[in-house]
């Protein structure tokens, strides 16, 4: 016993030198980089108009596009695009957030070099596009003076630029609807900005995000597994305003009228308030604990259920783990780091799959199915109660993990004692 307490303790100190790898050094990323705050800090919202300008100006129209949750996961958090009306054009739509399939794509995004671009095309196309996908479509005129306006548009078409096209997304801090919040702000002259970051909210990315996952607990599991403690951060309104609906909300309130409803759905459920991942996962925990279960069956073909279902879902887990320890230590993915989700699904995992899919066929489990799962279970434990003890610190949002990997754990623990006592009768 003494010895598993001293593995189990050997595996948690595995996580200094993990967590301190996150932090340093990562990927070099492109030069050539379109950084939106940067620029808007150049450029001058005050103009002063000639009569024919202001004329024309007054006749043009900002808005704040949005389109609801679809699918596939890369949209279940909506869309926001700025659409520009000009008297003497039809109305376009510039859209952050879009990205080319190249040779290089692949490679650049596992390794967190998201280059992304921002692409402009005619609003009827994207309004036929959403209306197809039945989302529903909303917008908001931005209340900007002419001066603003042109400076906005302005900007828009020096960004379009195919020198000034691509920029290095972040899923929270510069997205599709970040940069449109950049801009808004920058034409307040950052009044948007103080106004927001004045509204605490009390959650971090995870909690914010988290809802629009409901479409899917399989993502849901697996994008809050591989992200750590800084999404649970507290953000402000302003960072909050990384989703769609939420800048468009927000837009609501600080110009104190509602948007206009372009599209309804007719198919789409709304994005709920709140999604328990906690209670799926331990439900989804203990259906697979039952499978482990199984494996205890004096019958032969239930016992190969319960050992080739088992067996797939530790390698599953045991792929996941690799997943974020790949990412962890040698991404630019910062979401990753300082994950202790290492070691509540860890990559020893694997050792477990290998040893359920061996079982298939024999009488005897093997024995290191039970030793392994017990050094697992008290570092599982271990690391739980040193997040009780040191929360302040230890913050991250996880117990969806541990609740999940709990019954697994222990149903192994306890067959690996049930196969023991048979064995022992028998003698």
């Amino acid at each position: 016993m003494h010895k598993r307490i001293l593995a189990s303790m050997m595996l948690l100190l595995l996580f200094i030198p993990l967590g301190a790898a996150s932090f340093t050094g990562g990927i070099p990323v492109r030069e050539n980089l379109f950084y939106s705050e940067e620029e808007l800090s150049k450029v001058d919202f005050t103009t002063p108009l000639t009569e024919g300008e202001r004329e024309y100006y007054e006749d043009t129209h900002i808005y704040i596009t949005t389109a609801a949750p679809s699918d596939p996961v890369y949209i279940f958090f909506g869309h926001a695009g700025i659409e520009v009306d000009t008297p003497d054009t039809p109305p376009v739509m510039f859209d952050y957030g879009t990205f080319r399939f190249d040779n290089t794509f692949y490679i650049n995004f596992a390794l967190g070099r998201l280059y992304y671009n921002v692409i402009e095309s005619y609003s009827f196309y994207r309004y036929e596009e959403f209306q197809m996908d039945d989302r529903t479509v909303k917008r908001i005129e931005l209340d900007l003076t002419p001066e603003e306006k042109k400076a906005v548009i302005g900007f828009l078409s020096y960004n379009i630029l195919p020198e000034n096209d691509t920029y290095l997304y972040h899923y929270y801090k510069d997205n599709c609807a970040t940069r449109l919040r950049d801009i808004y702000n920058a034409a307040t002259g950052g009044a948007f900005r103080e106004w927001c970051e004045k509204q605490e909210t009390g959650k971090g990315f995870r909690a914010w995000s988290l809802p629009y996952m409901h479409p899917s607990f399989f993502f849901a599991f697996i994008l809050n597994y591989l992200q750590g403690p800084l999404v649970d951060e507290p953000v402000d309104l302003y960072e909050a305003c990384f989703l769609p609906d939420i800048l468009l909300q927000t837009i609501e309130e600080y110009e104190g009228k509602n948007a206009e409803i372009i599209y309804q759905t007719k198919s789409r459920p709304d994005t709920p308030d709140h999604y328990d991942l906690i209670t799926r996962s331990f439900i989804a925990g203990l259906a697979i604990s039952i499978l482990i279960l199984l494996t205890s069956s004096k019958k032969k073909w239930i016992s190969r259920i319960g050992d080739l279902t088992s067996g797939a879902v530790y390698l599953f887990l045991g792929v996941m783990s690799l997943v974020l320890l790949f990412m962890m230590t040698m991404t630019n993915h910062d979401v990753t780091y300082g994950n202790t989700n290492i070691i509540v699904i860890s990559p020893f995992v694997l050792a477990l799959a290998a040893m359920h899919l061996a079982s298939l066929g024999k009488k005897e489990r093997r024995k290191g199915l039970g030793s392994l799962s017990k050094i697992l279970l008290i570092s599982v434990l271990s690391l739980l109660a040193l997040k009780g003890c040191l929360i302040d610190i230890l913050y991250e949002d996880n117990i969806a993990y541990f609740v999940f990997i709990i019954p697994l754990y222990a149903a192994e623990v306890l067959v690996s004692r049930m196969k023991a006592k048979a064995v022992s009768l028998y003698r």
